[in-house]
């Protein structure tokens, strides 16, 4: 969906821009490879089947574009894959100067009294995705608070489509790999620093910082507290803890809130709200493999990562993993997972 990097701290339009222009107009369809980082744009509903085909991500649409007007021109990189587009022919001849392939007109730009669509470059990012477009003057806000460089009004459309951002959101929360600092137990713990930092607590702290506040069980139980130390493996040892202790813990240096039991489309409502979820899952969200403790039935295979993102039309979720990154994968294979427990603790 969105390239690595790439908040969409706020994808919902203005009220004036859910309306469709009077002028004849295109759909512009607008997609993500989550492979490469590359946001792709086409008016051709043949061209953006075939993408999804073959694995894109379907984000909706990005504007509409008038039938009449001046021409935004396609160009694509054969060595890297990207593709650049540009209403200015200068620049296009100096883009094809340098090795890309003109492609033709893309599609028509309205005139100024348009939607203005802004342009973003990443200047920390040489992949594909290193430019981006958007109709959103929140998506552009915070891309800029990220780093990227807002390089103006590229063109302008005639209006957004009736399907809005509301129903494709990526709140783009932090990362944390649990084994690269030394914590091969400390996932529910990355998950709640995640959450909590993209909301802007905790600025600066690093993952064993963190994981040195856990409250730890005095029974040997995850309801109670972190059961053992996050920093080792065991197998006669349930390294984890519950959202119970968790919240509680939170609740320290945030909003934080357990909100065991939610259905799917609550969790979905809650990030649509700009609220990450920690969500408790398995480990690669294969299937719950259980086994009795002395404090009961538990999942041996517990993990934890934090939803953060969801494509209603794609029938995806994003979460960020703290074993495996930031990934989009199936709502259905989530859901699944999750419902088996129902355990999950949101940040406010």
């Amino acid at each position: 969906m969105t390239p690595p990097g790439l908040p969409k701290e706020e994808l919902k339009l203005d009220r004036s821009q859910l309306l469709r222009s009077e002028e004849p107009a295109a759909d512009l369809f607008r997609m993500y490879n989550h492979n490469t980082g590359e946001q792709f744009y086409t008016e051709n509903s043949c061209e953006r089947d075939f993408l999804r085909g073959k694995g894109w991500n379907y984000e909706g649409v990005g504007w509409r574009v008038p039938l009449e007007g001046a021409p935004v021109y396609r160009m694509y990189n054969p060595n890297s894959g990207e593709h650049f587009y540009s209403l200015n022919s200068y620049e296009r001849d100096m883009v094809v100067s340098k090795g890309w392939r003109y492609e033709g007109v893309g599609w028509k730009a309205a005139g100024s009294n348009g939607y203005p669509v802004y342009r973003l470059y990443n200047p920390h990012d040489r992949r594909p995705g290193a430019h981006h477009f958007t109709l959103n003057s929140y998506e552009r806000d915070q891309l800029q608070s990220v780093g990227w460089r807002y390089e103006g009004v590229s063109w302008f459309g005639v209006g957004s489509a009736e399907e809005s951002y509301d129903d494709i959101r990526q709140l783009n929360v932090p990362n944390y790999n649990q084994y690269a600092a030394g914590a091969p137990s400390g996932c529910e713990g990355a998950s709640l620093l995640q959450a909590l930092q993209y909301k802007g607590r905790l600025g600066g702290w690093s993952l064993r910082q963190f994981l040195d506040t856990m409250p730890h069980s005095s029974n040997g139980g995850p309801n109670n507290g972190f059961v053992g130390p996050p920093y080792t493996e065991s197998p006669n040892v349930y390294s984890a803890i519950y959202p119970g202790p968790l919240a509680s813990w939170g609740q320290a240096y945030g909003n934080v809130s357990n909100i065991t039991g939610s259905s799917m489309d609550a969790l979905i409502n809650e990030v649509r709200a700009g609220n990450p979820v920690v969500t408790w899952v398995t480990i690669n969200f294969q299937t719950a493999r259980w086994g009795m403790w002395s404090f009961g039935a538990a999942v041996n295979n517990n993990h934890a990562v934090t939803l953060d993102g969801y494509n209603i039309p794609g029938g995806q979720v994003h979460v960020s993993d703290p074993i495996s990154g930031s990934y989009w994968l199936s709502r259905s294979t989530f859901e699944t997972i999750y419902n088996a427990r129902k355990f999950a603790v949101v940040i406010r």
